[in-house]
This record gives C-alpha cells, structure tokens and sequence, in this order.
C-alpha cells in the first residue's frame, strides 16, 4: 500500500506540473477536489518550462502526456476513443496522441536480448542496428541472424527496460487513487474513472 501512495504521489506530481489539467479544464471541468488536489501537488520552487506558443491546445496535450511515458500515453489513447466519457472535442484533441517515446540505447537492447533469449541466441546474430522505431512499450531494430548457416535479414522488437514492472505499478496507482476519489467525492462517478483506468 506504502509503495502504490509513493507511485500516485509521483503521478499525481507529474500531472500537477504539465499542462495536462488546464488544457482538459477548457474541454471538461474537473470537479473541485480534484482541482485543488493538484493544485497542492503542482507546488514547486523549480522553474516552469515555457511552452510552446505556436502550439494549439491539442499538441500541447498530447505533447505533455507524451513526456510522462507509456501508461498516460496508453490512458490518453483509451480516452481519445471514449468521447461520452471527456466529451467529443476533448476525445478529438487526444487523437493527436502519438505512440512514441525517444529510444532506449543499442547497449540496453543488447543486454535484454541477452538475459531474454541466452547467449547462443545472442551470439546468432551478426548485426544489430540502431533502432528504427521507438514505441512506448517496445522499439524495433533490424539485424542479420545466422539461422544454421544461412544469413537471413529480421527485425526484432525489443520490450522497453522494466516496461513491465513499471507499466503495472502505475496503473495499480492509478487505480487506488481513482477508487479514492470516486468513493469520496460522489461527483466524480460521473467520470467513470475507475472503469477508466481498468480498461486502459
């Protein structure tokens, strides 16, 4: 229970400093306990980053959930295909949501290939580029294995360091704030946020 309240508080503080909450606000106002919720864990004495002016709010959103990592991009995408959840023009924003995150290094993915599949299966292979695409769960190099004498071209898909571990503990935090705030502000079941959170 100890370690789920650190991951919310982490959450809770990731979302209280982007612009996550003042963009969705124009769209669908949150309830008031939630509001000055965040408010409280927005306090920082570090400087905010300028945002982007040129941006539209749309960008912003789906640039801010971004840069918080797999679950809020997961989230964010579930949320893009409920607009009787966040309305219809707060769903149509999310759509700008992109499944990507910046790549993990050759090293990393080397080192997992190892631990996954063995040494021998490592050492099958001949050349293992840098990634060609980076997702938010996993990212794809191409490489040459030799199959029993015969070189053949692949692609491999490596999982992102941890995804896993990580992935669960935010949405098992996610989900014990959500129970929280729907059994003790009756307002917020209009938000269905556990059922949010369950199916994402």
């Amino acid at each position: 229970m100890i370690k789920k309240l650190i991951t919310l508080f982490k959450l809770g503080r990731k979302i209280a400093k982007s612009d996550i909450l003042k963009i969705a606000s124009k769209f669908k106002k949150p309830p008031l306990a939630v509001t000055i919720l965040f408010q409280i864990l927005s306090i920082s004495f570090e400087k905010k980053e300028q945002n982007n002016l040129i941006e539209d709010d749309g960008e912003r959103l789906s640039r801010s959930l971004e840069s918080m990592g797999t679950t809020f991009i997961k989230l964010g995408q579930f949320l893009a295909t409920r607009p009787d959840i966040i309305g219809e023009e707060l769903s149509l924003k999310l759509e700008k949501l992109q499944d990507r995150l910046p790549p993990f290094s050759i090293h990393e993915a080397k080192e997992i290939i190892k631990e996954d599949l063995g040494v021998d299966a490592f050492n099958s292979i001949i050349d293992l580029s840098e990634p060609v695409a980076a997702a938010s769960i996993a990212q794809v190099h191409k490489a040459k294995i030799n199959d029993n004498g015969t070189i053949k071209d692949v692609a491999i898909k490596i999982l992102r360091p941890n995804i896993k571990k990580i992935f669960n503990e935010e949405i098992d935090a996610m989900m014990l704030f959500a129970f929280i705030i729907e059994s003790f502000v009756k307002k917020t079941k209009r938000l269905k946020l556990v059922e949010v959170v369950f199916f994402t």
